[in-house]
């Protein structure tokens, strides 16, 4: 299947060749909270992140494991990206509320307690 995603702008694509995600997740971190995303993971050799360049701008904090990546001129935030070259993750989340061509209303959304005990709350 070929998942299409993008900023409100049109600015930031992805093109995600991936098996429907099953369910997303909603995080209670700092960050996601405020984003209010619901994330999909895949395996970041799974999804193509076009756009001219110079359309992203990334966000990095606490312990720099992850970009947070928005589209520089519109601002949605569209996906995370893993930094460490060494991690064995093989995984990305990407915004599910910017899916294009996939409805998300019937997916389970799964609650993680990212804010404390990074553990599932379902």
């Amino acid at each position: 299947m070929m998942i299409e995603s993008s900023c409100h702008c049109g600015a930031v694509q992805l093109k995600i060749e991936a098996e429907a995600p099953t369910t997303l997740t909603s995080c209670n971190c700092s960050i996601c909270r405020r984003y209010g995303s619901l994330m999909a993971y895949f395996s970041p050799k799974q999804v193509k992140v076009s756009g001219a360049e110079g359309a992203t701008a990334r966000y990095v904090w606490g312990d720099k494991m992850l970009a947070f990546v928005r589209c520089a001129s519109c601002g949605c935030f569209t996906h995370w990206e893993a930094l460490d070259p060494n991690s064995t993750l093989d995984r990305m989340g990407v915004n599910a509320r910017l899916f294009t061509n996939f409805d998300i209303s019937a997916l389970p959304v799964r609650r993680f307690d990212g804010a404390d005990t990074w553990k599932f709350l379902d």
